[in-house]
């Protein structure tokens, strides 16, 4: 009897999360943080298939996570990011840091540094609820540009008024920020 390409992958995914455990799902149980502002770190298990943090927003100013082939979310402060399945050629280490939450600047960092580049973009998304509204509608993402001393600003930046935030898809970590009349600003 011949299987449909469907069916063949739902069975694929199946056995996966069935490999996974239910300890790795992002429903799994968590202890409690000692402190609002200490890093989170896990060994990346919950990220193996992508499925860690696809919901919620994160109270920590830093995460860490292990991310592998498949994907994943990393969320710190008002910044979440995306990395879509296909983005990265091999498993890595990556850490997003908002050092001061009453500002819309983050720190990507990715560890091996052989890893900061995509084949796919991924997208870097800021909750801009503390954002002036009237600033909001023409607000975009910027990068720290070391050579030139610089912020210049990320192609492709977006604005949701609906959803209250500013998005970028990245084709490389630095330090980001999300700008308004070229000046950072909630």
């Amino acid at each position: 009897m011949r299987r449909s390409p469907t069916f063949l992958l739902a069975v694929g995914l199946a056995v996966l999360l069935c490999a996974a455990g239910c300890s790795n799902l992002p429903t799994q149980p968590s202890a409690p943080s000692a402190s609002g502002t200490a890093a989170i770190s896990d060994d990346g298990s919950s990220q193996v298939l992508g499925l860690g943090g696809l919901l919620g927003s994160s109270s920590q100013t830093t995460s860490t996570k292990r991310i592998g082939l498949l994907g994943g979310v990393v969320s710190a402060g008002n910044f979440k990011l995306v990395i879509p399945p296909g983005a990265l050629l091999t498993s890595a280490t990556i850490t997003v840091s908002q050092p001061d939450p009453a500002r819309p600047v983050v720190n990507l960092s990715i560890t091996p540094a052989s890893a900061n580049r995509f084949l796919l973009p991924v997208l870097l998304i800021a909750d801009a609820t503390p954002m002036n509204r009237s600033l909001l509608s023409v607000a975009y993402m910027s990068y720290y540009n070391p050579q030139t001393g610089a912020w210049e600003r990320v192609d492709g930046s977006l604005v949701s008024v609906l959803g209250l935030t500013v998005s970028a898809p990245l084709w490389h970590f630095s330090t980001y920020r999300v700008e308004s009349g070229g000046k950072a600003g909630w």
